[in-house]
Parts: structure tokens; C-alpha cells; sequence
């Protein structure tokens, strides 16, 4: 039976040997492991089984002859060719020289430092060190001065117990006390841990799997890792290039050149790996990569120089893409303009950097211009964010969404295609009518259907309830102070909704149950019933105002009154339809809001005459001739103004004719002896009776103009966010489009295929 080779050997060092080697630079840290994460605790746990004499953990080293890329854990060290490399123990290891030699780390921001450790000699008690402890004199502040003062342990056991005598009597017992255990604290130096030291002859990844299958309690490694350690070895400045970028990003920045930094996402070095990795090998599963980069054939899976020297250049020269400040700031503005103002938005960083990934592709593959790019990448990551695209098995929906795009002509126009045909998928009819509805069934406050709604609102120009100030001004992250400026009010006040026996935070914390208000608001609401604040606060809005709250709020009618369930149910549907309506303001299907309805004058409509969105009829009511009821003017009326709502919307002028000369509408005054209330009040009853109180009250707005002494009525019609049936037929409601310039009924097939893509 042949004999096992042992690929490692153990030593059992001092600590103060280890600190010499760490000191020497011939044992450093390769990046196998990320900065150090320690808390103070645990370091202060540390010292403390140190100093009892307990088992405190072992090191895995690898005594390489190869140089690899180290970080030296302390701030000053040096590197050598020739190193001994920790590959497990780090963390530790870092505690101890950062302590006992009483120099700063360099933690996960980049930043220094200063670990400091305070011990009470006579109650043997470790603590981390603060301002109790620091004015305590029975402590020692930092037992870091033991090692690293430069004093002798006599010396400084005396000037200890002086300093002490000072404040309190001290007995010749616990002088004895005192000095026995600050130098059996010293003598922590001598403790020898077990180190076992891995063979030089083992390749990177051997030592990585190594490190996979011994590692029991600390940073698990994955693909990711294993890749930069790769690049640890193969190219260091690339490495070093990711670890700045996430660095800057992290804090704003003066520099003059530009700064990675932004509201959203500071990256780390991983994340933008995998941007790099899906950009230059076109691969979604890191694995994959790793086996890529490593050289590895896939034919015969012998690992090969050639290939890793390929693949290597293939990576280099997307990083160079992947960190050029111009495309990233470009993709964050493609970001904002789906809607999303703040990383408080993102429920997932893979769908910004996957996003990122395939903005890089459009622009640098398909040759997509800016402005087509901002546009599909917009739909893009308002789909994916809403949809989580990439929170379930991310790798390998990245790595089938890379396949369609290497099958796709390579065009802008194949480009943009795919990937509207993907949205498209995923936003079926069923989607917005059935699945999103659902999916609102939540109390989660950090859920991507409930920022969806929250972009839904930025893009349509949304104001707070009961406030004139846009959402999106009021989540501008610029916007600080000690208490947010706009706040999620509960409709139904939670304490209200326990009076009424709901319970849980289920019930009471429903997406559907959140809107948007000023903290001002939400404070004089407090717990107070619906029916009783809402009147109160709703009344202070013009009729526009409150049509355009109760839409972009998804408010039912008399919600205030309902059953609080049956409100639930009803408003996730319209929240639905309100996230719908946002993703068609990136389309073009749906215009924001732009401080008020849209009011052209007359002069203005008589600019562009008689078009999509502009109709004019002489009368209202008077007929012309004998020859026409009044009855079929009324539905010339209520026909416009429906096809309107079920079109883009539009202003309808009465006391205009087709030939654009200005009539007034004081015949039909004069008709009925009606002022302008009174006929103001008969159109809107007129249609409100044949269309719909709701969707009149929502989408119409009526206002009178003089020109040449000739008063004209003119009707401000915004577009409905469902469809809007006429009765204009006796017995028989009748839906009204706009076609050109002229007004048009649909039915059977056409109107069912119309609505399904209108609505």
C-alpha cells in the first residue's frame, strides 16, 4: 500500500515570531478573504482566552515561492518575493499585531483604525476601550502600551500603580496582584497557536478548495473569490483598479476628474467583477468564469497558458468599459429616469449591475445612440426592478439573457427589439390585471412592487396627498433632515384599525393601505378615522387637485366610507393601474403631469386646428337648423370627450366652428337663460350622466375663455386609465376612440384588441 504524500506541515510559532514575520513581510495576506470585519468584541474575547490560556483557533498559511499579490495587514509593513501567505486566520491574526503593536488596519471602507483593548489588572477584566474605561484608572486604557511603548514591564507596572495611588489606596496585596497579572498579560507574546503550512507546489485554486473545506466559522468563498484571487495572481493592477473604484464610490468626492460616487449603489469590488466578467467572457455563472480564466479547455478540461492569457485580455479590456466614470453616470441617469431616485428604491443590487452590464453591451456591441440606449434601458430596469428579475437564480437568468443577445442581429435596432420583446413577456395583460394585483397582497415594507408604485408616482409628476409638492422633490436624497419630508401614512391609521379588532402587521401594514404625505399631515391625522380626516384635508384641493390625487393615490370613490378589506381589495387594482401608467409614460403611451391639466388657449388650438387631441363644435346644445335635435348636438359632446379618455386625452371648444371662427357660446345661453354656473353645471351633469360620475370627476375639467368679446367654453379631458363607455345609444353603452381628427366608434374584435393594448 503506497504511502499518502502530506501536501502541508505544522508548526507551533509565538505570537511575537509571528509578528516579527508579519513585520520582515515574509508572512502576508493574500486575497482570499475580504478587509477586516471584526468587531471590537470579538477581538476583546480574543485576548481575553489568550490571557486564561485557553485554545484560541489555528492558522493555515501557504509557504509560496511564487509571488501573489498580498495586502500586509499593517499600515508600513513590506512585501517580499518570498512569502508565507495566510489563507485562514486572518481576522485573528490581524487582532493580535494591530493590538499589540498598536498600529491602525485598514478595515472594509479603506479607511484606519485603532483597535483599542483596555484590561483592569486587579479584577482581571478585558473591555474595549471607551470613555468609562479611559477615565477609570484602574484600567489600563490600551494594552497595546505593554507591547509597544518601548518601556520595560518593571517600568511599566510601576508607573501603573503610581498612576493608581493617585486616586485610591492600594495594599501591598494588590500591588503584588496588580503585577502578577499585567505580566502574565505581557507574556500573551509567547503563546503558541498551531499553524499549518500548505506545500508551495499547490496551484491557487488548490489552495482556495483547501481553504473551502477546512474554513468552519468564518467567510465562506465563492466564485467570485476564487476569481480574485485569480487576478491576485495573474493581474494585480486590475485587482487593485476594481478595489479604488469601489473605494471612491463609497464617499463623495471634489476631485475635479471625476468620482464613481453616486445615490444608489456603492459597488464592491465582487459586484463589479461580475459586471466585467458578463461584459468580456459573456458569462452569467461565475463558476464558469472561474474555469475560463483559469485556462481551462473545455473540450479536454486541461488547463492551458494560452487560454488564461486570452481570456485574461478579454477581461481587462471590459473592466476598462465597466469603470469608465462617463457610462457609469450615463447608466445612473438611465436609472432616474425610470423613476427611482434613492438606493432606498433598490430591493436588489444585481438588478442595477446586471442593468449596468447590459447598458455597456447596447452601447459598446450593439452601437445603440445615447438616447435610444436611456430610453429601452429605462423600460428595462422598471420591468426588472418591478419583476425581480434577478433575485431568484440571478446567474443563470444573466446568463440565458446574454445567449438571446449573442443570437440577436447585431444592430441597434436588434438590440432595442430584444429587449422590448423581453419587457413585452414580462408585462403581458395578464401581468398587469392578475399577477401585480397579487403581488400587492403584502405588508412588506421593502418590497419592489411597492417602489415600483413609488417610481410609478415620480414619473407621472405625482404630488403627496393633500399637498402641492411633487414625490419626487420629496425623495430627492439631497432632501435631509431630522424627520423625513415625506412619509408612508397609514389610510386607515393603524390604532384606528385595532378599535376595529384588526390585528397583526399583515393586516394593518397592506402595501394597499400606505400613500404618500408630508410629515406635517401625517402627524395632524394621527389615529383619527378615515371619514373624519379625509373630508376634512381633501376639501382644501380644487376639483383638479383632488381628480388628480384620487388617480394618482388609487383612491376608490367614498373609499373613506368602505369596509376596510373591501378598500384593500379595490385599491390594489388601481395601485396596479397606476404602476401601469407609469411605465407608459417611459413608452410615450402616457404624459406626465406638469404642474396642472393642460390648458391651451384659443389661440394656441386655433394654431394646430382640429387634430388628435383638438375638436370644436359651434354649440352644445342650440341646434344650427330645424333639421337637428338637440339631442344628437348633446352627443356630439359626450361622443369627443369619451374618445378622448379612452385616446391621449385632449380639449374640446364649444363656440368654435370646424372652420376655426370664433362663435361664443351665447346662444346657447340665451337658450336656457342660463350664466356661466349654470351651463357650466349642466355639461358636466350631461356627461357625468351618460359617461360616469367617476371618470368625469377624474379626467375633466371646464373653463371659459373670452376672445373678441365672445366667450367659448372649452373642455380639458385628460386620458382614463381604464375603459370609458358612452350612453349614447338608448339601452346601450357605446365605446368612443379618436382616429386622426375625427371621432370613431370601435366594437366586437377591434374594440377588444384595442383595449387590451390601450389599457
Amino acid at each position: 500500500m503506497s504511502q499518502t504524500t502530506q501536501r502541508f506541515s505544522s508548526e507551533t510559532p509565538p505570537i511575537h515570531h509571528l509578528i516579527q514575520e508579519i513585520d520582515m513581510g515574509v508572512l502576508g495576506l493574500p486575497d482570499l478573504q475580504r478587509p477586516f470585519v471584526w468587531k471590537r468584541s470579538r477581538i476583546r474575547d480574543l485576548f481575553d482566552s489568550l490571557y486564561q490560556g485557553f485554545p484560541a483557533g489555528y492558522f493555515l498559511f501557504w509557504n509560496t515561492k511564487k509571488h501573489v499579490d498580498s495586502h500586509s495587514i499593517g499600515i508600513g509593513t513590506t512585501d517580499r518575493e518570498d512569502q508565507k501567505m495566510i489563507v485562514d486566520g486572518q481576522q485573528r491574526l490581524t487582532s493580535l499585531y494591530a493590538v499589540m503593536k498598536g498600529k491602525p488596519i485598514i478595515n472594509e471602507n479603506n479607511e484606519e483604525q485603532l483597535i483599542r483593548i483596555a484590561f483592569n489588572p486587579l479584577t482581571e477584566e478585558f473591555t474595549v476601550a471607551n470613555a468609562s474605561s479611559d477615565n477609570n484608572p484602574a484600567f489600563i486604557s490600551n494594552i497595546s502600551e505593554i507591547w509597544s511603548s518601548g518601556r520595560g514591564t518593571y517600568d511599566f507596572i510601576t508607573a501603573f500603580i503610581q498612576a493608581l495611588e493617585g486616586h485610591q489606596e492600594v495594599t501591598s496585596e494588590q500591588r503584588s496582584e496588580i503585577a502578577s497579572n499585567i505580566q502574565q498579560l505581557e507574556n500573551i507574546k509567547n503563546y503558541q497557536f498551531s499553524v499549518l503550512v500548505l506545500s508551495a507546489d499547490l496551484d491557487v485554486d488548490v489552495v482556495a478548495e483547501i481553504f473551502q473545506r477546512i474554513n468552519s466559522g468564518g467567510i465562506p468563498l465563492n466564485s467570485a473569490d476564487f476569481i480574485l484571487t485569480l487576478m491576485s495572481v495573474f493581474w494585480v493592477d486590475g485587482r487593485h483598479t476594481l478595489e479604488d473604484f469601489s473605494r471612491k464610490a463609497k464617499v463623495p468626492s471634489a476631485d475635479q476628474s471625476g468620482s464613481p460616487y453616486n445615490v444608489f449603489l456603492a459597488p464592491a469590488p465582487d459586484q463589479l467583477l461580475r459586471v466585467a466578467v458578463g461584459l468580456g467572457l459573456k458569462r452569467g455563472v461565475l463558476q464558469n468564469a472561474y474555469q475560463d480564466l483559469r485556462g481551462r479547455d473545455p473540450k479536454d478540461r486541461v488547463v492551458k497558458e494560452d487560454l488564461r492569457e486570452a481570456r485574461f485580455n478579454d477581461l481587462k479590456q471590459a473592466q476598462g468599459k465597466v469603470l469608465a466614470l462617463s457610462d457609469w453616470h450615463e447608466y445612473i441617469t438611465c436609472v432616474k429616469a425610470a423613476g427611482f431616485r434613492s438606493k432606498s428604491m433598490l430591493t436588489s443590487a444585481n438588478n442595477f449591475l446586471y442593468g449596468y452590464l447590459l447598458y455597456l453591451i447596447g452601447k459598446h456591441e450593439f452601437g445603440v445612440d445615447h438616447r435610444a440606449l436611456r430610453n429601452v434601458m429605462s423600460r428595462w430596469f422598471f420591468m426588472s426592478a418591478l419583476t425581480g428579475r434577478y433575485t431568484g437564480s440571478p446567474e443563470t437568468v444573466l446568463e440565458a439573457d446574454l445567449r438571446r443577445l449573442e443570437q440577436t442581429e447585431q444592430t441597434p435596432a436588434g438590440f432595442v427589439g430584444q429587449l422590448d420583446t423581453l419587457i413585452t413577456n414580462q408585462l403581458t395583460d395578464d401581468y398587469w390585471r392578475v399577477s401585480l394585483p397579487e403581488q400587492l397582497d403584502s405588508s412588506s415594507g421593502y418590497s419592489p412592487y411597492l417602489f415600483g408604485y413609488h417610481a410609478a408616482l415620480n414619473l407621472l409628476g405625482a404630488t403627496a396627498l393633500f399637498s402641492k409638492v411633487r414625490i419626487s422633490d420629496l425623495l430627492d436624497p439631497a432632501v435631509s433632515g431630522s424627520r423625513a419630508p415625506v412619509e408612508r401614512h397609514h389610510l386607515f391609521p393603524k390604532a384606528y384599525l385595532r378599535k376595529l379588532g384588526y390585528t397583526g402587521t399583515y393586516r394593518l401594514n397592506q402595501i394597499a393601505n400606505y400613500a404618500f404625505v408630508e410629515w406635517a399631515d401625517n402627524i395632524k391625522i394621527s389615529d383619527t378615522a378615515p371619514s373624519e380626516y379625509f373630508p376634512q384635508l381633501f376639501e382644501g384641493l380644487t376639483d383638479q387637485e383632488k381628480s388628480n390625487a384620487s388617480y394618482w393615490h388609487a383612491l376608490p370613490d367614498n373609499w373613506q366610507d368602505m369596509e376596510y378589506w373591501d378598500f384593500i381589495a379595490q385599491r390594489r387594482k388601481l395601485i396596479a393601474a397606476v404602476i401601469r401608467d407609469g411605465f407608459r409614460v417611459l413608452t410615450g403611451d402616457v404624459q406626465p403631469f406638469t404642474g396642472t391639466m393642460s390648458e391651451p388657449s384659443v389661440s394656441e388650438l386655433l394654431h394646430d386646428m382640429e387634430t388628435l387631441k383638438i375638436e370644436f363644435k359651434a354649440t352644445a346644445r342650440l341646434p344650427k337648423t330645424s333639421d337637428v335635435p338637440e339631442k344628437v348636438i348633446n352627443e356630439g359632446i359626450i361622443k369627443t370627450v369619451a374618445a378622448f379618455m379612452n385616446t391621449t386625452g385632449g380639449t374640446l371648444g364649444i363656440g368654435i366652428s370646424d372652420d376655426g371662427d370664433i362663435l361664443g357660446i351665447q346662444a346657447d345661453l340665451e337658450y336656457k337663460r342660463q350664466d356661466l354656473d349654470g351651463y357650466q353645471n349642466w355639461l358636466s351633469t350631461l356627461l357625468m350622466t351618460t359617461i360616469g360620475q367617476a371618470p368625469v370627476a377624474k379626467h375633466v375639467g371646464i373653463r371659459f375663455e373670452t376672445v373678441e368679446d365672445h366667450v367659448v367654453c372649452l373642455i380639458d379631458v385628460l386620458p382614463s386609465t381604464a375603459p370609458v363607455f358612452a350612453n349614447t345609444v338608448k339601452g346601450k353603452e357605446v365605446f368612443y376612440v379618436r382616429v386622426g381628427n375625427t371621432t370613431r366608434i370601435l366594437t366586437g374584435p377591434d374594440m377588444m384588441d384595442y383595449i387590451k393594448h390601450r389599457f
